[in-house]
């Protein structure tokens, strides 16, 4: 049986969710803060986490943080479930690592919905070869923060790769998709911009594809941050006649 683990403070609206996720066939352990949280997490790692971010001793970013930056966690499915409903927390849960985001009150089908999309996700991350595709086509859609976050995840989760060395792949990515994001608020007409991915058994490949006019100039500035992270990678080529920029990073 599946298992789920519940971070809320609110004991009905904990004993609530954990009534709901039962309908689907989990078993909930209840956590009502985030150092309980985290205790349960040091015993075992749940298929699902129901995460709050108002909690009586931590931020619930800080335990979304905590959980997507540790390997032994970082491929839980989390969901935010959280009151506080403006755009800015959105963005905020899915920088933190959030692979969803639902805002109280909800109807039970959001949370079905939230179990179906966590099998999807441990679903994907179980294949040998992992291959996706983010479009950054909307400056307003957080869609492609969520999409991000996931590939954090897979990240760190899936390859022999150390915390320290996955988190430089994982910052040099986030630092793309803000200079993307930025060319595409003062540039709007230069069309979409992608990032493909694929996670072999012995490599990462990363491909921006389409719109490559905020990485032009950035191969000479040697004491730009995303510059300078492209050591870390293997191999890095540019094909500005088929607008792609490739960065692959091998272990084997």
């Amino acid at each position: 049986m599946p298992t789920a683990l519940i971070v809320e403070d609110e004991p009905e609206a904990n004993k609530l969710l954990g009534m709901l996720i039962k309908l689907r066939g989990y078993r909930s352990t209840p956590a009502f803060t985030g150092g309980e949280a985290m205790e349960q997490l040091g015993r075992q790692v749940p298929d699902v986490l129901f995460l709050d971010l108002m909690l009586p001793d931590v931020d619930g970013y800080e335990v979304c943080r905590a959980v997507k930056s540790a390997k032994a966690t970082c491929l839980v499915p989390l969901v935010i479930v959280s009151a506080r409903v403006a755009q800015r927390n959105r963005i905020d849960s899915f920088r933190a690592g959030a692979d969803e985001f639902i805002s109280k009150p909800y109807a039970p089908e959001r949370i079905f919905e939230a179990l179906e999309r966590a099998e999807a996700l441990r679903e994907q991350a179980s294949r040998e070869r992992v291959k996706g595709a983010i479009r950054f086509d909307e400056p307003a859609d957080d869609s492609p923060l969520r999409d991000l976050a996931r590939l954090r995840s897979l990240v760190l989760g899936r390859t022999p790769l150390d915390e320290q060395a996955a988190g430089r792949i994982n910052a040099l990515v986030d630092l793309a998709e803000e200079r993307i994001a930025r060319r595409g608020r003062e540039h709007p007409e230069g069309g979409a911009a992608s990032l493909h991915f694929e996670l072999a058994p012995d490599r990462l490949t990363l491909e921006f594809r389409d719109r490559i006019d905020w990485f032009e100039g950035l191969s000479e500035a040697a004491d730009d941050p995303f510059a300078a992270g492209l050591s870390t990678f293997d191999e890095v080529s540019v094909d500005r006649g088929g607008r792609r920029l490739t960065l692959m990073k091998c272990w084997a």
